[in-house]
């Protein structure tokens, strides 16, 4: 089994990825941190929550983080995003949050006693803030695999992703923290394996709660990319967050090549950019840029994943 953390601004892929790492038999998932991004981190965390009750792993500790950049962003940035809803349709938790989650990070890396996998899905703030804290945590995690960044996609911007967008100071920091495997899912790899409504017949056909929950969000996504032209031509949507899992199941999920990789801070043109130097080109450590994904072997993965848990009925 691999130890992996999940650190997440719980939205509806985000769910998907939280079922996957706390169901599939090769991951132990240690806890899930919570960070801001799609929205307030107090959603993001009741949102976790929510999730992992569902499929009753409710044991999995949820550990609410950081609420704002770890440095000024050049310009404010709204808490939330008014186009998604902040709640995930889920019935309320039951079970309560645990230590904050820079805290957790810490004492968890410091105490770990093998390698420890990282997947950051949201912007990098917490992950940041806890190798400030204390750099030695570098040398614990054995991967670190973040959903984020853009080579040729369009993101949130012409020129930027998201989550790098939301926190280009934290997503420098940790790309040029010293990590010793890093592997960056960007949008390239995850638009490039949308999903479809057959795919989500598909899931629904499993008969579990996790692949029923799953397929719901993916038609809600699939609804909500009608406003994207190309999405809307294929009815499909990309599912981000759960790609960056499935490849500590299956690395050839992703195809990558190896690249140095610097973030716009200072142009608010192209604040948040992720530029790429391949073949040893720029400066710094190269890390691993999933730029392509395999559809079919990632259907594959989720439906496996999602199998498990609690039947329908």
């Amino acid at each position: 089994m691999t130890p992996l953390i999940l650190d997440c601004d719980t939205g509806t892929d985000d769910a998907v990825a939280i079922l996957v790492a706390a169901l599939h038999p090769g991951l132990d998932l240690l806890g899930v941190t919570t960070v801001w991004g799609n929205h307030d981190v107090a959603h993001t965390t009741d949102n976790s929550l929510r999730v992992l009750d569902l499929v009753g792993t409710a044991g999995t500790g949820v550990h609410p983080g950081c609420n704002r950049p770890v440095r000024p962003r050049l310009e404010e940035l709204p808490s939330g995003r008014a186009d998604l809803p902040a709640t995930l349709p889920l019935p309320p938790p039951t079970t309560a949050a645990g230590a904050p989650a820079v805290e957790w990070l810490v004492e968890t890396l410091r105490a770990a006693t093998q390698p420890v996998t990282v997947v950051p899905t949201g912007p990098l703030t917490n992950i940041a803030a806890a190798v400030a804290a204390d750099p030695r945590i570098v040398d614990a995690v054995g991967g670190l695999v973040v959903l984020g960044g853009s080579h040729r996609e369009r993101g949130v911007t012409p020129y930027a992703e998201r989550n790098a967008w939301c926190d280009p100071e934290a997503a420098h920091d940790v790309l040029t923290a010293g990590f010793r495997d890093v592997l960056l899912v960007t949008m390239d790899a995850t638009f490039s394996a949308p999903l479809t409504a057959a795919d989500t017949a598909r899931l629904r056909d499993v008969g579990t709660v996790a692949a029923a929950t799953a397929a719901d969000f993916v038609d809600a996504r699939i609804e909500w990319y009608q406003r994207d032209p190309a999405m809307a031509a294929l009815g499909a949507a990309p599912l981000h967050d759960p790609l960056a899992v499935v490849c500590l199941l299956d690395p050839g999920v992703v195809a990558v090549r190896e690249a140095s990789v610097g973030v716009e801070r200072t142009d608010p043109t192209t604040y948040g950019a992720t530029r790429f130097a391949f073949a040893d080109e720029g400066p710094g450590r190269p890390v691993r840029v999933a730029l392509s994904a395999d559809h079919d072997r990632f259907l594959d993965l989720l439906t496996e994943a999602l199998g498990r848990g609690p039947s329908i009925g």
